[in-house]
C-alpha cells in the first residue's frame, strides 16, 4: 500500500484471485515450477519498486489535494480496476465476505489516512521504514492479545528495530518530527490489523478478491464522505489539479494499489506466503532511493545505519516468523 498498501499482504498470501479459499495462514505452493517462482518474484519485487516510490507521489500531490479527496480518488480508480477484472467471481459474494471487507476496509482507511497525512510532515525515506515496523509489531500483538508463542530471537529483533527507529527520528538531536509520530501510529494500527485479520479469518472460507475489492470501494467511500465534510473545498481542489496530479493519482490507484494487489494474489498460486514477504521486504530501501533520486533528500549516517537496522529487523522478524509459523509446536519458543 504504497506500503501504504501494505495491509494488502494480510489478505493476499493465502489465496488466489477468484478462488473461494481458507482465509489464514497458506502453506507454501506445493510444486510450483522453478520458472513461475521467478516470474512470480518479479513481479512482487516491481510491487515493492511501486510501493517504495508512492510515498515520492504522495508527498507531492499533497501539496495540490487534501487526504480524503485523494484516497477517494486512489481507491476509486483502484477498486474500479480490480471489479472489472474480476466481474465473473462477484456473483458469490456472501454476507460474510461483506462483512470482513467492511470491518477490514474501515481500518485499511484509518491507516492509509495516518499514512497519506504522516507522509506530508516527514521524510518519504523515514515513512518508508518506519512502515516497516509493523513486521516486527505482529508478532508482538500476538504475544499479547492471542497468548500466541513467539520465537525468542524475536524479542532482540524488536529492540534492533526499535534503535533503527530512533536513529531515524532523532536525526537532528531530540526533536520527532510529528510526521515520524503518526507513521508509526499507522505502523501499529497496520500490525492489529494483521492480527484481527488472521483471527477473525481463520477457518472461514472466503474469495480474497472479494474480500479486497470490498476493502478497497470502502476505503474510497469513506474519502468520498470526509470530502463532503468541505465539499466546496473538495471540489475546487479536485476540478483544479494540474494534469500531472491526476497523472500521479491514476498511477498510485492502478499500480500502486490494483496492480499490487492482483500481483499478490497471483504469487500466492506460484509462490510460498514466506518468499513473498520476503520480496516485499526489499520496500523501504526503494522508498529511500526514490527520495533521495526524486526529492533530493540528504540521509545523513544516522539515518542510514537506522533505516539499516529497520529493513534488517524487519526482513529477519519475517523469516524467523515463518519458521515459526511452519515449525511443529516442539520448536524453540518462549511463554
Amino acid at each position: 500500500m504504497s506500503t501504504s498498501d501494505r495491509a494488502a499482504k494480510s489478505v493476499a498470501e493465502p489465496g488466489v484471485v477468484g478462488e473461494v479459499v481458507p482465509a489464514g495462514p497458506a502453506p507454501a505452493a506445493p510444486g510450483a515450477r522453478p520458472a513461475r517462482t521467478w516470474l512470480s518474484d518479479i513481479g512482487v519485487l516491481g510491487v515493492a519498486i511501486v510501493w517504495g516510490s508512492t510515498y515520492v507521489a504522495m508527498q507531492w500531490s499533497g501539496q495540490f489535494i487534501s487526504v480524503p479527496a485523494f484516497l477517494f480518488l486512489r481507491f476509486a480508480m483502484g477498486a474500479l480496476v480490480i471489479t472489472v477484472m474480476s466481474l465473473r467471481v462477484w456473483r458469490g459474494v456472501t454476507r460474510e465476505e461483506v462483512s470482513l471487507g467492511v470491518l477490514f476496509g474501515c481500518l485499511l482507511f484509518g491507516i492509509l489516512s495516518l499514512e497519506t497525512l504522516g507522509v506530508r510532515y516527514t521524510l518519504a525515506s523515514n515513512a518508508g521504514f518506519l512502515i516497516s515496523l509493523s513486521v516486527m509489531l505482529v508478532p508482538l500483538i500476538e504475544r499479547v492479545f492471542l497468548r500466541v508463542r513467539v520465537a525468542r530471537s524475536i524479542y532482540p529483533l524488536t529492540l534492533l528495530s526499535l534503535a533503527g527507529c530512533a536513529l531515524l527520528t532523532l536525526d537532528q538531536g531530540f526533536s520527532v518530527r510529528s510526521g515520524d509520530l503518526i507513521i508509526l501510529a499507522a505502523a501499529v494500527i497496520r500490525a492489529a490489523q494483521i492480527v484481527l485479520f488472521g483471527s477473525r479469518s481463520k477457518g472461514r472460507e472466503v474469495s480474497l478478491i472479494r474480500v479486497t475489492g470490498i476493502e478497497l470501494w470502502v476505503v474510497a467511500l469513506g474519502g468520498l464522505l470526509l470530502s463532503l465534510v468541505q465539499p466546496e473545498r473538495s471540489w475546487h481542489e479536485t476540478t483544479h489539479l494540474p494534469g500531472g496530479a491526476w497523472l500521479v493519482i491514476a498511477y498510485l490507484g492502478v499500480a500502486g494499489t490494483a496492480f499490487a494487489f492482483l500481483t499478490q494474489l497471483h504469487a500466492a498460486r506460484v509462490s510460498s506466503p514466506t518468499r513473498v514477504g520476503l520480496v516485499l521486504s526489499t520496500e523501504p530501501f526503494f522508498a529511500a532511493v526514490f527520495a533521495v533520486v526524486l526529492l533530493s533528500e540528504h540521509l545523513g549516517p544516522a539515518q542510514l545505519a537506522g533505516g539499516a537496522l529497520v529493513l534488517l529487523s524487519a526482513y529477519l522478524g519475517r523469516w524467523v516468523d515463518a519458521r515459526r509459523r511452519s515449525s511443529p509446536p516442539a520448536s524453540e519458543v518462549t511463554e
